[in-house]
């Protein structure tokens, strides 16, 4: 088992994740990250491996960290998404969306408990 090939292949698959999450194409995401929709193409097919410089255009344009790029997590791309927005807003507005969320959270479960 070549270790080079299945971490090339296991970003790209992340990537491609990535990018469907996002709704759009190769030529769509490579545009938004300055990069060749044929780099794109043999990065999600593990076939290239990537720079840092890559890494670091893919995570600002898809507003994700390179943590889950890199090493995957176990909640998956949406929840680090969700994260990282949370993270570039300022205090209030951060604090807006926690409520938001606590509150969605909150209906969630009393629904649930209805349906039961």
């Amino acid at each position: 088992m070549d270790l080079i090939k299945d971490f090339n292949l296991t970003v790209g698959l992340r990537i491609r994740e990535i990018r469907e999450a996002m709704q759009m194409t190769r030529e769509q995401f490579s545009e938004l990250c300055n990069i060749s929709d044929s780099f794109l193409a043999a990065v999600e097919n593990g076939k290239k491996s990537i720079t840092s410089k890559t890494i670091f255009k893919i995570c600002s344009n898809a507003h994700i960290s390179s943590d889950y790029l890199i090493f995957g997590n176990q909640y998956g791309f949406k929840c680090d998404t969700a994260i990282e927005l949370l993270k570039q807003m300022d205090a209030n507005e951060r604090d807006s969306a926690i409520r938001i969320l606590t509150e969605f959270a909150h209906a969630v479960s009393t629904a649930k408990t209805k349906e039961k």
